[in-house]
C-alpha cells in the first residue's frame, strides 16, 4: 500500500464527497503517526488514531497552540489569512504580532483569558438558559414546519439549523435580534461560503468582498463595545463581562477584546449548526434510529445518548494543529521541536480500537467518549452550551423528521477545519 499517494487535504474532495473516511482508516491502520508532505500544504505529522489524538491534545507542554499554526489549511489560504490579519492590525495601529485571539495562546495566558467568561458556560449557567433555548427551538421548528406546509420543501440549514446557535450566542452577547442575520453573514465569510458572492457589490471581487465584510464585522463589534460602555458595562452579557475584566491587573486592550468577541461568536455559531444539520441527516438516513428516538424523545437519558452519538458521528470540528515545543516520541515516531502536528478529531471518532462498530450510527451508544470537543487545556469552552442547544433542538425537531425525506444532494463548503454543510433540502413525505 502506497500511503504517500493518499490525500486528506483536498478541499474539492471535502466539498464534493465529505470527510475522507477511507484514507483516515488506512492511516490509522498502517501509519497513525505519519509525516504528511504534499503539494499545496505545509508539511505536518498527521495523527489519526484516538489514543494519540487524546495524548497530543492533552500534552500542552510539548504540543503548543502558540507556535503560529492552530489549524491545518492550504498554504495559500494560510498566507492569505495571516496577511489579511496583519494588514488590518497595522491599519488600526495595532500590534500585528499579537495573537488573533486567546485560542492561539498557552498556559498561563490561555487560562487567564479563558477564565474571564468560563462561569457563563458551566452546566449551572446552561440550566438557567434551558427555558430560553427550548423556547427558541420550539419557535424555529414551528417556522420550519410552516415552511414545509406552505412550500412542500425546506432547507435543513438556512431554514432551521442555523437559527438556534445564532440566537443563543447573540443573546449571550447582548446583541439585538435585528443584527442576527448580519452576524450570520459575517461569520459565514470566515469559511468561504460561496453564497457570499450574493452580497458582493457591483464590480467587487471576492477578495474585496471578504475584506469589506471582515471590516464590517469588526466595526459592528466596536459599536457593541461602545454601546456597553455607554451603559457602564454593568450588564450580564459577555461583552460587558469582558469590559469589566482584568488580566494581570490590566483591562483587555481593544485588540484583545476584538479577537475574544469574534472567536466566541464564530465558535458559538458555526460548529453547533453543523452538528444539528449532520444529526438530522443521519437520523433521516437511519429510520430505525429515528423511530426509536421519536418513541423515547421524552426520556432525558435517551436524548443525552443520542446527542453524544450525533456529535461523534458528525464530528463538526475536523482537526486542530499544534507545534512541537521539544522532541517528543508519539507512536514510535520522534517529532522534533518546531515540527507541526495535525490532530484529526473526526478520524479519532471512527477509531475501532475505541468505538465498537464505529461506522454504525447508534443513538443508544454508551459509553461514548468522543473527542468532538477536543481534550486537554484547550477543551472547547462552549461544550455545555453546545450540548444544551442540541438537546433542546432535537427534542423539538425529532417528531417533525418522521414527516420529511431527504431531497437532492448535500451541498458542502470545502474546508479543512469545520466542514460546513451549506444546504440539504427535505420534502414532505
Amino acid at each position: 500500500m502506497n500511503l504517500d499517494a493518499l490525500v486528506i487535504h483536498d478541499l474539492d474532495r471535502y466539498k464534493k464527497e465529505g470527510y475522507p473516511w477511507q484514507e483516515w482508516d488506512m492511516f490509522r491502520e498502517h501509519a497513525p503517526v505519519y509525516w504528511y508532505e504534499r503539494d499545496g500544504i505545509k508539511p505536518f505529522w498527521s495523527i489519526t488514531c484516538y489514543a494519540d489524538v487524546r495524548r497530543v491534545s492533552g500534552d500542552n507542554n510539548n504540543f503548543v497552540n502558540g507556535g503560529g499554526r492552530l489549524r491545518l489549511d492550504l498554504k495559500d489560504r494560510d498566507e492569505r489569512f495571516w496577511q489579511g490579519y496583519r494588514d488590518r492590525m497595522l491599519n488600526r495601529g495595532w500590534d500585528p504580532d499579537e495573537p488573533p485571539d486567546f485560542i492561539y495562546t498557552d498556559k498561563p495566558d490561555h487560562w487567564d483569558m479563558r477564565r474571564l467568561v468560563s462561569p457563563e458556560f458551566t452546566p449551572k449557567a446552561m440550566r438557567a438558559r434551558e427555558e430560553s433555548l427550548r423556547h427558541h427551538a420550539g419557535h424555529f421548528v414551528q417556522e420550519f414546519k410552516d415552511r414545509l406546509s406552505s412550500d412542500g420543501e425546506a432547507d435543513l440549514v438556512e431554514d432551521l439549523s442555523v437559527k438556534l446557535p445564532l440566537a443563543a450566542i447573540c443573546e449571550m452577547m447582548g446583541a439585538s435580534a435585528d443584527d442576527w442575520s448580519s452576524v450570520h453573514k459575517w461569520t459565514a465569510v470566515m469559511f468561504d461560503d460561496p453564497n457570499l458572492m450574493d452580497f458582493a457589490r457591483p464590480d467587487e471581487t471576492k477578495k474585496q468582498m471578504r475584506r469589506r465584510m471582515f471590516l464590517e464585522f469588526e466595526e459592528w463589534i466596536f459599536d457593541q463595545i461602545k454601546s456597553r460602555r455607554a451603559q457602564g458595562a454593568s450588564g450580564p452579557d459577555l461583552i460587558s463581562i469582558l469590559l469589566r475584566s482584568e488580566v494581570k491587573g490590566e483591562p483587555l486592550t481593544a485588540q484583545q477584546l476584538l479577537g475574544y468577541i469574534k472567536v466566541l461568536i464564530a465558535a458559538g455559531n458555526e460548529t453547533t449548526r453543523n452538528a444539528a444539520t449532520g444529526g438530522m441527516i443521519a437520523l433521516l438516513q437511519h429510520p430505525k434510529e429515528l423511530a426509536f428516538l421519536i418513541e423515547n424523545i421524552d426520556d432525558r437519558e435517551v436524548l443525552d445518548h443520542a446527542v453524544e452519538e450525533i456529535l461523534r458521528w458528525s464530528s463538526p470540528v475536523i482537526q486542530f494543529a499544534r507545534v512541537c515545543a521539544r522532541d517528543t516520541e508519539i507512536g514510535g515516531q520522534i517529532i522534533k521541536k518546531g515540527e507541526h502536528v495535525g490532530i484529526w478529531h473526526a478520524s479519532a471518532n471512527r477509531d475501532s480500537s475505541q468505538f465498537v462498530d464505529p461506522y454504525n450510527f447508534d443513538v443508544q451508544r454508551f459509553p461514548n467518549d468522543h473527542v468532538a470537543f477536543g481534550h486537554g487545556a484547550h477543551f472547547c469552552l462552549g461544550t455545555h452550551l453546545a450540548r444544551w442547544e442540541l438537546r433542546s433542538f432535537f427534542s423539538a425537531v425529532v417528531p417533525v423528521l418522521s414527516n420529511v425525506a431527504l431531497s437532492g444532494e448535500i451541498e458542502r463548503v470545502g474546508h479543512l477545519h469545520v466542514g460546513p454543510i451549506q444546504k440539504q433540502m427535505v420534502v414532505v413525505n
